[in-house]
């Protein structure tokens, strides 16, 4: 379909490269599956669709399933609907399991799913399905992801598979190449038991994780494969305390199975703690007042004392005790 109007450049009005349907060495194109979970994204969907279709790969298939979204999203869906193998809009248990959900429909030997806010880079699926196919086959690929908001480029996220798994559940936001430019084989997604769905934040981190648990062999590629959309709703950004307290979920689940010692479990879950404190700080000053906000303050002070050299520390101090409330407003 015509893309919107004054909507230009890709996925809008340029293509990638319409591919034949044999690759270079004479072999078909792996089959590709791509799941975009949604839910109330319509300002963004058409783009993340838009990216997928046009990639001009011959043997795509792409599953949206969407949660009952109530906004303008499905008018949308339907307009691409004869180039989806499969759509669905209906209530689910949350975004993990969506996923799952259309990895159940899904015929390819290559897996990635993309959210309705994020998007492919043009010629994506053709550079991951060229290094799925080299010697050393691999189980997992990822690429380069470009974040990005309405101002434009933020930083590029170069892929780099850590060297040791334990730095999956040190940090909360510690893995090393961008969700969105990564794919898998249907193989070690079927192995691992796909993602898990107990999880609403932390479940991509959880799921390379357990492909490293299983064996699974990792292909870096300085490619570049998808955008990485950041936003004032996006759950990176507005739910962070949710992804600090999965994080803890995930550090007792693995910390044993990785080799960490009760005393770096200890370490890693008082440094998430203080995270969690130190955001609960801000939205205690901006929901009930700068009083409440000084006890957690100074009860997170408490707890590690060497938090006052750190730099963020002293200036939430120095906002707490002499900044006007209105001024928390833009850190939440």
């Amino acid at each position: 379909p015509d893309p919107p109007q004054g909507k230009t450049g890709w996925p809008w009005t340029e293509e990638s490269l319409q591919l034949s349907d044999e690759m270079p060495c004479g072999l078909p194109w792996p089959k590709i599956s791509i799941v975009t979970p949604s839910f109330n994204q319509c300002q963004f969907i058409e783009e993340t669709i838009r990216s997928v279709l046009l990639q001009g790969y011959p043997d795509l298939e792409y599953i949206i399933i969407d949660g009952k979204s109530t906004d303008n999203s499905i008018k949308i869906i339907k307009k691409y609907s004869h180039w989806l193998h499969h759509w669905i809009s209906e209530t689910d248990l949350g975004q993990s399991h969506a996923i799952n959900k259309g990895f159940m429909k899904a015929g390819g030997t290559l897996f990635a799913y993309i959210n309705s806010d994020d998007l492919y880079e043009p010629n994506a699926m053709a550079e991951i399905a060229a290094a799925f196919t080299e010697k050393s086959s691999p189980d997992l690929v990822a690429g380069i992801c470009t974040v990005f908001d309405e101002k434009g480029i933020k930083r590029v996220f170069l892929p780099n598979w850590p060297d040791g798994l334990s730095e999956y559940v040190k940090t909360t936001f510690s893995s090393t190449f961008g969700q969105p430019a990564a794919f898998w084989t249907r193989d070690i997604y079927r192995k691992i038991g796909g993602l898990d769905q107990s999880l609403s934040f932390c479940f991509d981190r959880e799921f390379f994780l357990k492909i490293g648990l299983a064996g699974g062999k990792p292909k870096m590629i300085l490619k570049n494969i998808a955008r990485f959309r950041e936003h004032t709703f996006s759950k990176s950004l507005s739910q962070v305390v949710r992804f600090h307290e999965e994080s803890i979920t995930i550090l007792k689940r693995y910390g044993d199975k990785l080799g960490l010692s009760l005393r770096e479990q200890r370490k890693c879950e008082r440094t998430m703690l203080n995270e969690i404190a130190y955001q609960e700080t801000f939205s205690l000053w901006k929901h009930k007042g700068r009083l409440y906000a000084l006890l957690m303050f100074f009860r997170m002070i408490a707890a590690s004392p060497d938090l006052l050299f750190q730099k963020k520390i002293l200036g939430q101090m120095r906002r707490l005790l002499f900044f006007k409330k209105i001024d928390v407003a833009e850190l939440q």
